[in-house]
């Protein structure tokens, strides 16, 4: 039965990212969030499987290194054969539509940790977990938005969030090559522009800069993202792709 830790399931990608790895009765899941007693998705996914041995909740904060600490350790008694995949899908977004002149630093740096500092310390945490499973994968859901080569098809919105994210890709490419010599295959994914909370906050500026487009549910971008977790293998560690399987730039 292959195993599965998400981060950040409360609601959005990463609580569709559970769903759909659960359709799979050969899955078993562990969902974390902050408070998962809170979550109505993930109360709801509980009351569905409550007859299967598919699913456990464990409280993860990822701004909180404690808990993230105290989650490995409770997740290793869970998995006595390791952890198969990890899926890193915690984060948040300050300062979307500020400018330059306006971004408040002392929230850049609460962003810019969380989304890059608390995720290292989350993947040094589950190492040996993941090392110790037979499938060996980590799985980190970033965004197109912290591509370099694509700045110039980026709006200049949520800057300090794509400089973030540029910050972890980075962290992440690294990372993954020591992984790789531990037989650790290690990806990036961008899931598209997705219709969560987050993903429509600025949707109507989005609309304008981009006519055309608009978000994909969650369902179409987790149901990808799914597949092409199946698909990565270690010798392409490590790459950067979009929930489509299409390669990005870094």
């Amino acid at each position: 039965m292959p195993s599965y830790l998400i981060t950040g399931t409360s609601r959005g990608i990463g609580l569709g990212l559970a769903t759909e790895l659960l359709k799979n009765p050969e899955n078993q899941v562990i969902a974390t969030a902050r408070s998962p007693e809170t979550s109505k998705g993930l109360q709801e996914l509980r009351q569905q499987y409550a007859n299967t041995k598919q699913l456990f909740f464990l409280p993860l904060d990822i701004s909180k290194p404690e808990t993230i600490t105290k989650a490995a350790q409770e997740a290793e008694k869970l998995l006595p054969n390791g952890l198969d995949v990890l899926i890193s899908n915690g984060g948040i977004l300050r300062n979307a539509t500020a400018t330059w002149e306006e971004i408040d630093t002392d929230e850049f740096l609460e962003e810019l940790g969380l989304n890059t500092i608390s995720i290292l310390q989350l993947l040094r945490a589950f190492r040996p977990l993941v090392a110790k499973s037979s499938l060996k994968k980590v799985i980190v859901i970033t965004s197109a938005s912290g591509s370099i080569g694509l700045l110039d098809h980026t709006p200049n919105i949520a800057m300090t969030y794509g400089v973030g994210k540029a910050a972890l890709n980075m962290l992440v490419r690294r990372w993954g090559k020591v992984y790789k010599e531990e037989g650790i295959t290690t990806h990036l994914i961008h899931p598209g522009w997705v219709a969560t909370t987050m993903g429509l906050a600025e949707v109507d500026t989005l609309k304008k800069l981009f006519p055309g487009t608009s978000p994909i549910s969650v369902e179409e971008s987790t149901t990808n993202i799914v597949k092409l977790i199946d698909e990565v293998k270690l010798a392409d560690s490590v790459q950067f792709f979009s929930h489509d399987g299409t390669t990005l730039p870094w």
